[in-house]
């Protein structure tokens, strides 16, 4: 069970970054595109976006790799190989999978492309490679 609680630790990490990053830009972005206003009324602080972009992406993230840890703990049984990197060669393109099936919808849209772009990079770089590796330690 060392790959689900690899899963929660590092989906919770990447949570503590995401949220308020993820307002930041928001906020940054409002001058060009005014999406502030289409997601919170006019006048909400940075911080009360951020705390609720925060709760979010805990919920959010923390469940994919819980989920994540459940498909590694059972791929490792199957198919412990690595390659690219990763101790599971397996378990790496099934994440990579997924992050193309949520990512190429989303770079359709030029406004959000390099951003769906970078999230993508993250996602295959912490679910797909440091997740087994945390398995491996713990």
């Amino acid at each position: 069970m060392a790959a689900v609680f690899a899963g929660f630790v590092v989906g919770y990490a990447l949570a503590l970054v995401a949220g308020p990053l993820a307002a930041v830009l928001i906020v940054r972005s409002n001058h060009r595109t005014g999406v502030a206003q289409r997601i919170a009324p006019p006048g909400t602080s940075m911080i009360a976006l951020s705390l609720v972009l925060h709760f979010a992406a805990i919920l959010l993230l923390t469940a994919l790799g819980l989920v994540l840890g459940m498909a590694l703990h059972g791929l490792e049984a199957r198919r412990p190989e690595g390659g690219l990197g990763s101790p599971n060669l397996l378990y790496t393109l099934l994440v990579t999978a997924i992050t193309a099936v949520l990512v190429i919808p989303a770079l359709a849209l030029p406004a959000v492309r390099t951003y769906a772009l970078a999230a993508a990079i993250v996602l295959l770089a912490a679910f797909g490679w440091l997740m087994p590796w945390v398995a491996r330690l713990g």
